[in-house]
């Protein structure tokens, strides 16, 4: 029987708004739903109003299996929501709503007793824009004493605070993720280095990160490790909504790598997973291994 990990994304949950329709979102949950139907325990630590959507959105949590013992309620604030445009290719536009629930994380008793049980956790930016969400994040990564960390880039575009709060987070990362259109950002505004494995390569060894993981979208995806580099062409497929897909791809990418897996091992799950959320509409589909394994190089 293989071992069952404790697995947490901390950050924003919210809904993402169509035109016709609205889904469950938010980066940290979109992964721990999807480490759940990998067969893990997949926590979600977050925070949504005393209001109709967040009610929703908790029902909707309890209803996938997650641990929402780490869901937080606002009085004041609104549940998040993302206005989410596709265009021809199903590649998403976002437009996040601001001042809301998310904005106003707390570490709280209930963020204390999970940290020390997690084997792993995830987080990324958005969550991170407001001051103290960003002091609850930065608080609870520094109780995760056993837990592999990866840090989900995802950048929401760029301003005064987007150094400091990557730089934080890259003091804690085991492991990084981000897509093209982000590894081009950081390099502009962290180095001089045009060569993108190069750059990956200064990173890991500046903040001591074990792996870098680059989606490139239709081309698959880039593995940068201290002593090797994978490609993976990716899998070609009918694309629907690419929302949610690099969350899948970290969801893959990180229960491969705590099983121990090889890097391409590690690279092809991750895309397959990544490729069949992108046939869906959602960022969450329902999926088990065989539905991953019928996609084609």
């Amino acid at each position: 029987m293989k071992k069952q990990y404790k697995i947490a994304g901390v950050g924003e949950v919210l809904w993402d708004i169509y035109e016709n329709a609205k889904f469950p979102g938010g980066a940290p949950a979109n992964f721990a739903a999807h480490v759940q139907q990998a067969g893990h325990c997949g926590f979600i630590l977050s925070r949504v109003g005393e209001d109709a959507l967040g009610n929703e959105l908790v029902h909707y949590l309890h209803s996938l299996h997650l641990n929402t013992d780490g869901m937080q309620r606002d009085k004041q604030l609104a549940t998040g929501s993302v206005y989410v445009t596709l265009d021809d290719n199903g590649v998403p536009s976002f437009k996040c709503s601001k001042n809301v629930a998310f904005d106003a994380l707390e570490l709280d008793n209930a963020w204390k007793k999970i940290a020390p049980q997690l084997d792993a956790v995830l987080w990324g930016t958005l969550a991170q824009r407001a001051p103290a969400s960003r002091q609850a994040i930065i608080g609870f990564l520094q109780l995760c004493n056993k837990a592999l960390k990866v840090f989900d880039v995802n950048l929401r575009g760029w301003n005064k605070d987007s150094r400091e709060i990557i730089v934080n987070s890259l003091r804690f990362a085991d492991i990084i993720k981000l897509n093209k259109e982000e590894l081009h950002t950081l390099k502009n505004n962290f180095s001089d280095i045009m060569d993108d494995i190069v750059f990956l390569r200064t990173i890991l060894e500046q903040y001591t990160v074990k792996l870098a993981a680059v989606t490139l979208g239709a081309d698959g995806c880039l593995l940068v490790s201290p002593d090797q580099v994978v490609r993976h062409p990716g899998f070609k497929v009918n694309v629907m909504d690419t929302t949610g897909s690099g969350d899948a791809f970290a969801a893959g990418l990180l229960v491969k790598f705590l099983q121990g897996a090889s890097l391409p091992e590690i690279a092809e799950f991750s895309n397959r997973l990544g490729a069949f959320v992108a046939t869906h509409h959602g960022a969450i589909p329902h999926w088990q291994e065989k539905d991953l394994f019928q996609l084609a190089l």
